[in-house]
């Protein structure tokens, strides 16, 4: 062979992608031995696909829909790997996080417009520690991951501001006519919520309490949606809970963002006696896991939840 086809060859594989890892080897303590442990299931269809396919369908979908527990660092590793994929796409997604919110835009942009492929400072940029998310090491790598790819990051949560304005049936001046809540809510769906929102806290809101929450949880899906709407491609990090496809974020897009291809994918802890993996969407209350994909991961080590969500509504009593 020719030197100058030996040259062409090489310059022609060098500007082939180069294509991600293999997935995380996984990092959680709890139930690493669950035979779903590592498994990807489609609950369309009843079956089981390889990260390999799933990768290809994020690659050709317009949003992409990233499901978390918040405080499981494998979910975190396993958006990172999905990331890192989506930014060898020839138009590079938006990446929007639930966990910055309107009020911090401001700082984000700032920041990243004098360090643009810099994930380690945007903890202190935004204020992350006084944010209640966990630890900023677990997020870091997905926004690390964008950066390199030379994809925007953007704020995609309300404001705590427009959060209150929401809370009491209000509507925040700078949202009026984008987020499609001067429509009244299907009583269906706000129950619902309702119920959802109960679980959620182990069953001790005071009934009180639902209503705001629901309007709070309505807009927040709202104003992550229209976040996505905005760019031709884009991708969101939440809990899971905001990106099922019966209700949420994908709900809100199909009105904000018609014709679009979404695509939800969801990250879930194991349970020790659940080893069908349709048996878990008696967790979101319905017949079928409501997302286009459910990745099976071990659990995360944590404190019992419901006592500590307990004893701190004994706290606000006394």
């Amino acid at each position: 062979m020719r030197l100058s086809a030996i040259i062409a060859v090489a310059v022609t594989l060098l500007a082939l992608p180069v294509r991600a890892e293999t997935p995380p080897a996984f990092t959680s303590p709890q139930e690493r031995d669950h035979p779903l442990v590592g498994h990807i299931w489609r609950p369309a269809t009843q079956s089981f696909l390889s990260p390999q396919s799933l990768a290809e369908q994020a690659e050709k979908a317009d949003i992409v829909l990233l499901g978390e527990t918040h405080d499981n660092a494998d979910h975190h590793a396993l958006q990172a790997w999905m990331v890192r994929r989506l930014m060898e796409t020839p138009i590079k997604p938006l990446l929007a996080f639930e966990m910055f919110d309107a009020a911090q835009a401001p700082a984000l942009e700032t920041y990243l417009s004098t360090h643009p492929r810099d994930a380690d400072g945007l903890a202190a940029a935004v204020e992350w520690e006084k944010s209640g998310w966990p630890d900023w090491r677990m997020y870091r790598p997905i926004a690390q991951a964008a950066l390199n790819g030379g994809a925007v990051l953007a704020a995609a949560n309300l404001s705590r501001d427009d959060t209150k304005i929401i809370a009491k049936g209000n509507i925040p001046p700078a949202w009026t006519g984008k987020l499609g809540l001067e429509k009244p809510q299907d009583p269906a769906d706000r129950q619902a919520m309702e119920e959802d929102i109960q679980a959620g806290h182990c069953n001790m809101l005071p009934a009180r309490a639902l209503p705001a929450m629901v309007r709070v949880q309505r807009g927040r899906d709202a104003a992550m949606a229209w976040t996505l709407s905005q760019s031709p491609r884009s991708v969101l990090i939440a809990g899971a809970g905001h990106v099922r496809a019966d209700r949420a974020v994908p709900r809100h897009l199909a009105e904000m963002a018609p014709g679009r291809n979404v695509l939800t994918i969801a990250f879930i802890e194991v349970v020790a006696d659940k080893t069908d993996p349709a048996a878990y969407a008696a967790t979101y209350e319905t017949d079928r896991l409501p997302f286009d994909a459910v990745w099976f991961t071990p659990r995360a080590e944590r404190e019992d939840q419901c006592e500590a969500f307990r004893q701190h509504m004994d706290k606000k009593k006394d």
